[in-house]
């Protein structure tokens, strides 16, 4: 019996032994971690400084020929003869002849006016005969009283005179109506769209030919009151830079007016730019691209990479404990592949406000404010 509590006994103290060697292996495993270097996630940063920065404004537009119209039909008839320069995609000159119209109506209404014409002039000269013979008769007569103006025929001769001016007017409406039987172009352009053929019957106000000028190219851009703000003030003067959507400069521009007025349905600002003659033979009317105007410079702010900047507009960066930290932030300009931004005040980041700043470049999904990171300066620093 003594035996077996010996043996209890034994048992217990060597039950409790292990339990505190496990114990104070524990703490060692515990301080050992802790003495263990915490890793931190590279980041690529940069060092902005606060200063004025004179950016670039960029905005996309559409280019527009200064002259573009549709001839349209001002007389009825059926189409005679389509001319091939009438044709879509043809180049047009000042005066070509696209498309004719029969014209016998207004033939016959032109013979008929100039028939109005002679007549006129017929009756005008009789007129004049007459009142001159009433002259000579009178004074031959040896009367000293003055003659009424219906003995000179005096108001006859008026009539004949103003029907002459009224036939006349008549006439050059006539030639007017019969010119309108040929569609010319009123300007050197291209044609865009047809929609006459040979044998159709028009009637007048129908559309047929559509021409746009290919010399002069115009660009009508819109800002927000924003960055018509930011722009330079000097910005009549300055000439613009004309990008294709790959940002490849095609031509150079310059401001011929605006900023007298908003557009009613945008509530924004116009500008008209008009592409320099020596330039726009890389320009086709239609194109969609990017116009870059000079800003001013905007003091306190900070250029950074656009890249830096996340979807939802805020900005990441360190403070003094190397510790992530974002703002929301204002974007000023967009610059090739930069943008510059509005620094942050005192008041926005409160204790958090760095004594340099210390910008993430590339913002990851699994940034979390507060954490520690290893800033990494870009261009090896």
């Amino acid at each position: 019996m003594k035996s077996r509590k010996w043996w209890l006994l034994a048992s217990f103290i060597i039950l409790l032994s292990v339990i505190v060697i496990i114990a104070i292996l524990e703490d060692i495993a515990q301080v050992e971690e802790k003495d263990e270097p915490q890793y931190l996630p590279p980041t690529s940063i940069v060092n902005p400084q606060s200063q004025g920065n004179k950016g670039i404004i960029q905005t996309y537009a559409e280019i527009k020929p200064r002259w573009a119209t549709t001839l349209k039909a001002h007389v009825s008839g059926e189409i005679e003869h389509v001319f091939d320069q009438a044709l879509a995609g043809e180049r047009v000159k000042k005066g070509d002849l696209l498309i004719q119209i029969e014209d016998s109506r207004y033939e016959a209404d032109l013979y008929e006016a100039e028939q109005a014409l002679a007549e006129a002039k017929l009756n005008l000269l009789q007129a004049q005969k007459k009142s001159s013979q009433a002259q000579r008769d009178w004074k031959r007569s040896g009367i000293d009283e003055k003659p009424s103006d219906l003995v000179l025929h005096i108001p006859q001769l008026e009539v004949a005179e103003k029907s002459l001016s009224a036939v006349e007017r008549r006439l050059n409406a006539v030639k007017k109506t019969h010119s309108y039987t040929r569609i010319r172009a009123p300007f050197s352009g291209i044609i865009t769209t047809r929609n006459a053929n040979i044998g159709q019957t028009v009637l007048e106000g129908e559309e047929l030919l559509r021409i746009v000028q290919e010399e002069q190219q115009e660009i009508a851009v819109t800002l927000s009151k924003q960055q018509w703000d930011l722009l330079a003030k000097d910005w009549k003067n300055q000439s613009i830079s004309i990008r294709n959507t790959a940002g490849a400069e095609i031509a150079q521009a310059h401001i011929k007016r605006g900023g007298g007025f908003l557009d009613p349905e945008t509530r924004q600002y116009m500008l008209f730019l008009e592409i320099d003659d020596e330039s726009n033979s890389k320009t086709l009317v239609g194109d969609f691209v990017q116009v870059n105007l000079a800003g001013r410079v905007v003091p306190n702010s900070l250029a950074i990479p656009e890249s830096a900047l996340t979807r939802n507009g805020t900005i990441w960066y360190l403070d003094d404990e190397d510790r992530l930290r974002q703002f929301s932030a204002r974007v000023l300009f967009y610059q090739n592949d930069q943008i510059v931004i509005e620094t942050p005040s005192h008041e926005l980041l409160d204790k958090y406000y760095p004594s340099h700043w210390r910008i993430a470049t590339t913002p990851l999904a699994s940034f979390l404010t507060g954490h520690r990171v290893k800033p990494m300066m870009v261009g090896g620093e």
